[in-house]
C-alpha cells in the first residue's frame, strides 16, 4: 500500500558565493587573467575601466567627501597595508628603482616534492596533511620513502594509526607507485592503480602478493603450482610487470602542466611583488593590483531603479536578466578584491617571519613556518592559506621569484646551517650529532639526532669522530 510521508532532513551544501571566492583565490596571475577575459565577455553588465575612475571630476580628492571611489579606496586602505614597515636588520645593496623584469628570474622545473605538495593540500588537511607533508621530505628520488616511521611518532607526536593513515593518503598520489618502502610495495601500488583504471592484471597481483620469492628466482614452475595455473599464463603476467611497471616511479617524473619550449630557461611570473624601501617593505600584488573593473552605468542605474521600485515597465525576463548580471559583476569584483586582500595578508606575515632571509638572501636565516601558523595568525582557515599560495610565485628583493612553498620548507635551511655549523667548528673539538641537534632546537628546529645524521649523510659530511684533527 502506497502511504504520502513528509520528512525534514539537513543537508549541508556550499555557497554558490564561497565556490567563486575560492576558486579565484587559487588561481595564479595567468589564470586570474583568462578568468577576468572570460568574465567580462559573458556578462554585459561588467566592463574593465580604461581611465582613473576620478579622471574626469573637477574637484580636489580631498573636497570630494561624497565620491564612491574614495569611499571604497578608504575601505580598502583599513583592512590593507601596501607598506609594511619592518626596520631592517642587515645592510643589504639594492635600488629599489631597478625595475628589472621579473620574468626568467627563475628556472620554472617543478619538482617531486612540489607535485606530492600540491596533489595532498587538494586531498586532506589538518594532521593528516602535517603528517603527510612532512613525509614528502624522506621521498628520494627514485619516488622511495626512506625513514623510520617509529621514529616518525615520536618526532610528530602522532599515533601509529595517523601515520599510517598519512602513509596511505601519500602512496596515492601521482606518480603511482610513490611513497613505497620497497620494490613490493612499489609493484603492488602500481598494480592496484592499474586494476582500478580497468587496465590491470589479477594474476600479476597476485604473484606479486603471495609468490614474491619465486618470481625474484624466476621459478615459474613453481609459481604455477601454486596459484593453480599454466606456466604460460605466469610467464604472460611476468611480461606485464616488466612491461606496464615502473621499479623507479619517480625516476623519469615530469609534471603534468610541466612545458619545455626550446629555451632551457622556463618563465615565471610571480604572483606577488615584495620590494625594498627606504622605509621598508612593499607588497605589490601582480596584475588586479591596479586592475579597475566595474558595473556598467546603465546596467547599475536600472538595477538600483528595480530595487527602489521606480522601473516598472520591465518584462520579467529582462528584470531577471538585469539582477543576474549586475549582482554576479558585484560579487566577481568583490572576491577580486578578497583574493587581493588575502594575498597581501599572507605576504605581511611572511615578511614578518622571513624578514632576516628577505635582507641579505640567505638560507642561514630562513625561520620555520607553516601555513597553520599563519593562518591562526590571520584567524582564516588553513585550507585558505593553501589555496592561496598553491602554484604561486614571489619575487623577493634580491629580484630570484621562489614558490610560496619555498617558505615553509624547513629542510632548506636545516641543511645549510648543519653545514654552517660543521664548517665553523672546532677541528679539535668537532660537534656532535647531538649538540647540533640541540643547536636547532635552540634556534627553533624541532629536529632529532637521527634527522641530524640524515642531513649529513646526505650532505656527505664525516661523522664527529672521522671529523676530528
Amino acid at each position: 500500500m502506497l502511504i504520502q510521508d513528509q520528512s525534514q532532513t539537513q543537508q549541508q551544501r556550499i555557497d554558490p558565493k564561497i565556490i567563486m571566492a575560492n576558486t579565484l583565490l587559487q588561481l595564479s596571475s595567468l589564470e586570474l587573467q583568462e578568468a577576468i577575459e572570460q568574465e567580462l565577455a559573458e556578462n554585459p553588465a561588467l566592463e574593465l575601466e580604461d581611465e582613473e575612475p576620478c579622471s574626469g571630476c573637477e574637484l580636489a580628492p580631498f573636497m570630494c567627501k561624497d565620491c564612491s571611489f574614495q569611499k571604497l579606496a578608504t575601505q580598502d586602505e583599513e583592512t590593507d597595508i601596501s607598506i609594511y614597515e619592518i626596520e631592517p636588520q642587515f645592510e643589504f645593496t639594492f635600488d629599489p628603482d631597478d625595475d628589472n623584469d621579473p620574468i626568467s628570474s627563475l628556472q620554472a622545473d617543478v619538482t617531486l616534492p612540489e607535485h606530492l605538495r600540491n596533489q595532498l593540500r587538494a586531498l586532506v588537511t589538518g594532521k593528516t596533511y602535517e603528517i603527510a607533508d612532512y613525509l614528502v621530505n624522506y621521498i628520494n628520488d627514485r619516488g622511495y620513502l626512506e625513514c623510520d616511521l617509529l621514529e616518525l611518532t615520536l618526532e610528530l607526536n602522532a599515533s601509529d594509526d595517523e601515520i599510517a593513515e598519512a602513509l596511505a593518503v601519500l602512496q596515492t598520489l601521482d606518480p603511482p607507485g610513490v611513497g613505497a618502502r620497497d620494490l613490493r610495495e612499489c609493484l603492488l601500488i602500481q598494480l592496484r592503480y592499474l586494476d582500478e583504471q580497468g587496465r590491470g592484471n589479477t594474476l600479476a597481483q597476485r604473484i606479486v602478493e603471495n609468490c614474491w620469492e619465486e618470481m625474484v628466482g624466476r621459478k615459474i614452475n613453481r609459481i604455477a603450482r601454486k596459484l593453480r595455473t599454466k606456466p604460460e599464463n605466469v610467464r604472460a603476467a611476468l611480461r606485464f610487470i616488466q612491461t606496464k611497471l615502473n621499479p623507479h616511479p619517480a625516476g623519469s617524473f615530469v609534471a603534468p602542466w610541466d612545458y619545455k619550449p626550446t629555451d632551457a630557461k622556463l618563465s615565471v611570473r610571480p604572483d606577488v611583488i615584495i620590494r625594498r624601501t627606504p622605509t621598508g617593505y612593499e607588497i605589490d600584488v601582480v596584475f588586479n593590483e591596479h586592475l579597475s573593473l566595474a558595473i556598467n552605468p546603465y546596467y547599475r542605474q536600472i538595477y538600483n531603479d528595480l530595487k527602489s521600485g521606480k522601473t516598472k515597465n520591465i518584462s520579467e525576463d529582462e528584470k531577471k536578466h538585469i539582477l543576474d548580471y549586475v549582482e554576479r559583476a558585484d560579487l566577481f569584483i568583490k572576491n577580486l578584491n578578497q583574493r587581493r586582500r588575502t594575498l597581501r595578508n599572507i605576504t605581511k606575515r611572511i615578511i614578518e617571519h622571513q624578514h632576516g632571509f628577505l635582507d641579505t638572501g640567505s638560507k642561514l636565516f630562513l625561520r620555520p613556518l607553516t601555513r597553520v601558523k599563519i593562518a591562526e595568525e590571520l584567524g582564516i582557515h588553513e585550507s585558505t592559506v593553501s589555496r592561496a599560495t598553491a602554484n604561486k610565485y614571489v619575487q623577493i628583493p634580491t629580484q630570484e621569484v621562489v614558490p610560496f612553498d619555498f617558505f615553509f620548507n624547513s629542510s632548506h635551511s636545516v641543511s645549510d646551517i648543519i653545514a654552517q655549523l660543521i664548517e665553523n667548528e672546532d677541528p679539535a673539538h668537532p660537534l656532535s650529532d647531538q649538540e647540533i641537534a640541540r643547536i636547532l632546537n635552540e634556534r627553533g628546529y624541532n629536529v632529532a639526532r637521527r634527522t641530524v645524521v640524515k642531513y649529513r649523510e646526505a650532505m656527505k659530511i664525516l661523522s664527529s669522530r672521522q671529523r676530528r684533527r
